[in-house]
């Protein structure tokens, strides 16, 4: 069995749903007016106009750390899988799921990268008052 029936039956429509799904996000983002006054971006309660002094921004200091953490646990959980490959002598196991591995670290390694940057900006927020 060759890698090109997983790659078609696994990759392609993966690769689908992202070109339809930011196509939908980028149609929509022209249809839709984006006029943001200061009504709008103003914090609200309940759908209320706010009143008074809003509270302080809401800590999320560890969005970072939780995004790294659900973005390596499936890797993790995968590298397991691929340890006892091995031990049952069967390559092709072996061989199909380390190239489930690497595709899998591929499409997450974006979302790495954005949670480490978002760590730095977030330690940000604690100046902002």
């Amino acid at each position: 069995m060759s890698l090109v029936q997983p790659l078609v039956a696994i990759g392609l429509p993966a690769i689908l749903v992202l070109i339809v799904g930011y196509g939908g996000y980028k149609l929509l983002s022209l249809i839709v007016p984006h006029d943001p006054t200061p009504l709008k971006v103003s914090r609200f309660e309940a759908g209320n106009i706010p009143s008074g002094e809003g509270r302080l921004w809401f800590p999320l200091q560890y969005y970072g750390y939780l995004l790294i953490y659900v973005t390596i646990e499936p890797i993790l959980v995968l590298l397991f899988t691929i340890a006892s490959a091995p031990i049952l002598h069967n390559f092709i196991l072996f061989r199909n799921l380390a190239f489930i591995l690497f595709s899998f670290i591929i499409l997450v390694y974006p979302v790495i990268y954005y949670a480490i940057s978002q760590i730095n900006v977030l330690l940000n927020w604690e100046l902002r008052r």
